[in-house]
């Protein structure tokens, strides 16, 4: 696939700390900025499906019990 290109403005003070970063970590600024885009959209889509989850096992009565193991009290 073809890279995309996406440009945006960061405030200068940002722009050093994502340069600062990106050099400590020893990557360049594109791998950090990746890597966190990736990270961020893995952090939605958990949110998302410990939602949904808490939604059906309020809609079908679920306890700790029904889970078992180090849940069942």
């Amino acid at each position: 696939m073809a890279p995309k290109t996406i440009t945006f403005a960061l405030s200068a003070d940002l722009g050093r700390e994502i340069e600062k970063r990106a050099k400590e970590e020893r990557r360049t600024v594109d791998e950090l900025l990746r890597d966190a885009v990736r990270q961020y959209s893995a952090l939605n889509t958990y949110r998302r499906i410990a939602a949904e989850a808490r939604k059906l096992v309020k809609k079908k009565g679920l306890t700790e019990k029904d889970f078992g193991g180090p849940f069942a009290k």
